[in-house]
């Protein structure tokens, strides 16, 4: 019988952390956003993206986030001793992520639609990158409302801040078609896996949406199926926001949930094609 190769390890973390990491919920309550954070209508914290950087990759190595917004996965990618790539479609949030934190030489922020990431990315010199982490626009649930509740999005309205991403019909939260919007976001991730080196993973996070009719849309399981297919999907770890405000959705004749946890859907690239 031949030896087994032996294959390098994830990451550099010791067998207490890497226990730690694997288990399938955590609890992360981003501290309050400053201003220029806030012009973000949906920035994830760092502290929650530098634990998924220490376990799937190693000192050095190249973090890509294909919707990188203000830059939050690439400051998080350098506090990690890790490069840090971003691809983000409008020029504004780009400029933001360029100078956001302090940043390294290394940083690479690409202006740009994510539908064309791989092309971008080598035309910048990134030819491979070890991991991707990514939390792209859940369909078009910022363009809703819950009636006449006081919800975050007409808190940022009141307060002059962005309640959408863009106007611009390349962004993925203005398509109103489900299945288009689920079309567009796989093709963008799947095609990923030309840049992304064999046996790496990809972290997406995502979270089902509820639509106007009361109608709860699997969005995060439909992706993590449809991912399925170009990838193999290695789990989902729950990240829990136990500080949000509860509303009163639904009383007293409908059940209708305080939706305060997302989806971090793990998928590891090791098929051929």
């Amino acid at each position: 019988m031949a030896p087994r190769t032996k294959r390098p390890p994830l990451n550099d973390l010791d067998v207490r952390a890497w226990m730690r990491f694997t288990k399938s919920w955590y609890v992360c309550n981003p501290p309050p956003r400053r201003r220029a954070e806030l012009e973000h209508p949906a920035k994830f914290p760092e502290a929650m993206a530098q634990e998924f950087i220490r376990f799937f990759t190693r000192a050095g190595e190249v973090v890509l986030d294909p919707f990188c917004g203000v830059g939050s996965a690439l400051v998080a990618a350098e506090a990690c001793d890790r490069v840090g790539v971003g691809v983000e479609l409008l020029p504004e949030f780009a400029a933001r992520a360029r100078a956001y934190g302090e940043p390294r030489a290394s940083r690479r922020v690409l202006q740009g639609d994510a539908r064309q990431a791989v092309d971008l990315c080598r035309a910048a010199g990134v030819e491979e990158v070890h991991y991707v982490l990514t939390s792209p626009p859940y369909w078009d649930m910022l363009r809703h409302t819950r009636g006449n509740v006081r919800s975050a999005q007409k808190e940022r309205q009141a307060r002059g801040l962005r309640t959408t991403y863009s106007e611009d019909a390349q962004d993925l939260g203005n398509i109103t078609d489900y299945d288009g919007y689920l079309d567009a976001l796989t093709a963008i991730l799947a095609d990923l896996r030309r840049l992304l080196a064999p046996g790496r993973y990809l972290t997406v996070v995502a979270q089902n949406v509820r639509v106007r009719s009361g109608e709860v849309r699997p969005l995060a399981w439909d992706l993590a199926a449809r991912l399925s297919r170009v990838y193999t999907f290695k789990g989902e770890r729950l990240w829990l926001q136990d500080n949000k405000r509860l509303g009163c959705w639904g009383w007293p004749a409908e059940f209708v949930t305080n939706v305060h946890h997302h989806y971090c859907l793990n998928f590891k690239h090791d098929r051929g094609g």
